[in-house]
């Protein structure tokens, strides 16, 4: 299902039944919060049992063995209360997760007002408000070991630049005091579209910059291509290019010393 148009305009995307709405900014320390029961590594537990168990199946049994550290359904539900606003029956639950069931067959489902969703249902539904709220997905098509070694690659390059990492409240503030919305008017927006604005209010002051300094004559660049227009996209970006490219030039070093040896 291509939900290309509902995101472009913010619109709930309807899906058997459901209008799934896009998260606000209003609700965004809480909605990534609860949204980690999203994007789980599933796959990389050592267990045929759960590898073989659809990911509500999973979430049902990391909340069942470990309610204490691992509520993930009662997560799930305060994300379905976000992003579902016309469903009420999340506020009739109590501690028996009467919104969650075993069918006839003894696999898991939701019944959102009334209606079943099976397994396969809720990752449709889960791809959905991911790619709705800019959420990412573990890839599996990279090991878990690798994207481990890259998450800490890039944390340490954090911390080597001295740069601390701006809050939600900071990021809102600075796009409402460079383009002159209010305060208000931010925390109404989409958290993908809020995302996406900072990206884009980023990647135009430094065009401004860079061409600016290429115009001066005072700076040349060697690679001519290296100034993107401010509108080129930037969907295709990829949070680990910076220390990807890093960790192949330690690599290239390590081959080069152990052939010298």
């Amino acid at each position: 299902m291509n939900i290309d148009y509902y995101t472009t305009y913010d619109l709930p995307v309807p899906y058997r039944g459901l209008n799934i709405y896009p998260s606000k900014v209003k609700d965004y320390i809480l909605f990534m919060n609860v949204s980690q029961c999203l994007t789980l590594d599933k796959n990389s537990i050592p267990d045929a049992k759960i590898i073989t168990m659809s990911y509500l199946e999973f979430l049902f049994h990391m909340t069942k063995t470990n309610p204490e550290e691992t509520p993930y359904i009662l997560w799930l539900d305060r994300l379905f209360s976000i992003v579902l606003p016309e469903d009420k029956s999340f506020l009739k639950l109590d501690k028996s997760l009467q919104r969650y069931a075993y069918d006839e067959n003894g696999k898991v489902f939701i019944e959102i007002s009334g209606e079943r969703y099976s397994g396969q249902d809720f990752e449709e539904i889960r791809r959905i408000i991911c790619e709705q709220n800019m959420v990412e997905i573990p890839d599996e098509n990279v090991s878990k070991e690798v994207r481990d070694s890259l998450e800490k690659a890039k944390a340490y390059k954090a911390r080597l630049s001295g740069a601390k990492p701006a809050s939600i409240e900071d990021y809102i503030i600075s796009l409402a005091t460079v383009t002159g919305w209010t305060m208000e008017y931010v925390h109404t927006m989409s958290v993908r579209k809020f995302i996406k604005a900072i990206r884009r209010l980023d990647n135009y002051l430094h065009y401004k910059i860079y061409l600016s300094a290429s115009m001066s004559g005072m700076v040349e660049f060697k690679d001519k291509s290296f100034i993107k227009h401010w509108l080129v996209g930037l969907d295709e970006e990829n949070k680990f290019d910076d220390v990807s490219l890093d960790l192949t030039k330690v690599q290239e070093t390590i081959s080069m010393e152990g052939a010298k040896s």
